[in-house]
């Protein structure tokens, strides 16, 4: 492995490099972080030839590492979801044998916003109580938003900007059943993209405080069930706010409604479920952009073509009425 700079210096092969001379160095619980990311993240993206001036989301890390893992022949042969570190990989994740679902959780530690985010958490519990309070948040953010990190000008938005759970919002990380049985196709990326996002299941209808038949719920986890032949069967969804898992078929295939949606911020609200960060919210939707249009596409084609079946048969009717 070529030599890699140094976190004291900022050189790179004896040359101060100019991704990190320029970058403001802080230090967050006893680790050194260079510019929006840890000293040691900073020098992986450098040795792999990656420019660390622009901030990298979570998701956008977890992919170059899976890509890095995959370039280099790193996944255990008997045991595909388990990862053999190699010298450059063990000085970001630390281990020398990680999981494959385990690597993002090791990563966030690596990001300087994260090492702010739980007392920035705790002064905005109750950002929406008041209107007053909320709006002045809002102008204090947007002021954050355009502060740079360093003398590079890497704009770096706060983990605790939480995003509003309002339709436009949960609709980009909403999953519907045939998309999540499409996803289920690739085992290798179906835990990346599923877990986080937001499925529709039936409300139990023992609970009398529910009002709406449906409810959205967040993936909070997969099992897997290897002697199962099908993949969909085999798999089980952990849900939020919901004690024993379900398999893809019970998940619904419809939009939600707003009433659902509505239940679903009263949750948040009520802290039964965590809060979703702008951050990670634009992260998953980058994941699943392209599957959810996809699958959107394929959808209204399908409902064109039964339109102008439909009407071509009408048609046929009555022209020739015999």
């Amino acid at each position: 492995m070529g030599d890699l700079p140094s976190p004291s210096t900022g050189l790179y092969n004896g040359v101060p490099h100019p991704a990190l001379k320029s970058m403001k160095r802080t230090i967050r619980k006893n680790r050194e972080f260079i510019g929006w990311g840890s000293a040691s993240l900073i020098e992986f993206l450098i040795s792999i030839g990656k420019d660390p001036s622009q901030a990298c989301s979570l998701f956008d890390l977890n992919s170059i590492i899976s890509e890095y893992i995959t370039r280099n022949n790193l996944i255990d042969r008997e045991k595909k979801k388990r990862v053999a570190c190699d010298e450059r990989l063990f000085s970001v994740l630390g281990k020398k044998v990680v999981n494959r679902t385990k690597i993002r959780d090791l990563l966030e530690p690596h990001l300087l916003a994260s090492q702010d985010s739980s007392s920035e958490d705790e002064l905005s519990d109750n950002s929406e109580e008041s209107e007053g309070a909320s709006n002045s948040r809002k102008r204090k953010r947007s002021r954050g938003l355009d502060k740079t990190n360093g003398t590079m000008g890497i704009k770096v938005a706060p983990r605790s900007c939480f995003a509003s759970v309002v339709t436009q919002n949960i609709k980009l990380v909403y999953l519907k059943r045939s998309l999540v049985q499409k996803l289920s196709e690739d085992l290798d990326t179906f835990d990346d993209k599923v877990v986080g996002s937001f499925v529709r299941v039936k409300s139990d209808p023992n609970d009398y405080l529910q009002k709406n038949s449906h409810q959205l719920l967040q993936v909070t986890g997969i099992q897997k069930d290897s002697e199962a032949g099908d993949s969909c069967t085999g798999i089980i969804l952990q849900l939020s706010n919901m004690s024993d898992g379900v398999q893809i078929r019970m998940l619904s295939d419809d939009d939600f409604t707003e009433e659902e949606c509505e239940d679903l911020r009263q949750r948040v609200k009520d802290g039964q479920m965590k809060r979703l960060t702008t951050l990670y919210v634009e992260g998953k939707a980058r994941v699943l952009h392209q599957d959810i249009t996809c699958h959107w596409i394929e959808r209204e084609l399908a409902l064109l073509q039964n339109l102008i079946d439909r009407a071509s048969e009408k048609g046929w009717q009555r022209e020739y009425p015999s």
